[in-house]
């Protein structure tokens, strides 16, 4: 019989290498709020789009790891909300993000990925929608 010593710090989940905490990058992204809202939102897109192929090749523990990963980031957006009379929108975007959340709740179990590609096309819309607002503002130039 033989023992499987292996401490946990040992092993490598390939899945979780792909995000390394930069301070320098985090502390530019403080000073930047809404191009963190634009990479916040670029981060869902892909992890749904990830979460997508994990379903399309039936690997469902990965699809799990990236719809969580999604619901991370849309309570992240919505702790970024102001709820105030002065921000109406604020309110039309957690409405968005609340469906956007139940539709990757629904997709956990869905044999298709009508659910899935639900949010994803909401999310894709935010993302596009934010991007072309920090252009037009000059928030944000072509190479930034």
């Amino acid at each position: 019989m033989t023992l499987n010593n292996t401490a946990a710090a040992d092993v490598k989940a390939p899945i979780l290498e792909e995000y390394q905490r930069n301070q320098e990058t985090e502390d530019r992204l403080k000073e930047n709020p809404k191009k963190t809202i634009l990479l916040l939102l670029q981060g869902a897109v892909d992890k749904g789009n990830m979460a997508k192929v994990c379903h399309q090749s039936q690997a469902l523990v990965e699809k799990g790891f990236h719809l969580g990963r999604m619901t991370t980031i849309l309570d992240a957006l919505r702790d970024r909300l102001a709820l105030t009379q002065e921000t109406p929108l604020a309110f039309d975007l957690e409405e968005l993000y609340r469906y956007a959340d139940q539709s990757i709740q629904e997709a956990v179990f869905e044999k298709d990925s009508f659910y899935l590609d639900s949010s994803i096309e909401i999310l894709t819309e935010l993302r596009d929608a934010w991007l072309e607002m920090m252009h037009e503002t000059g928030q944000l130039t072509e190479n930034a």
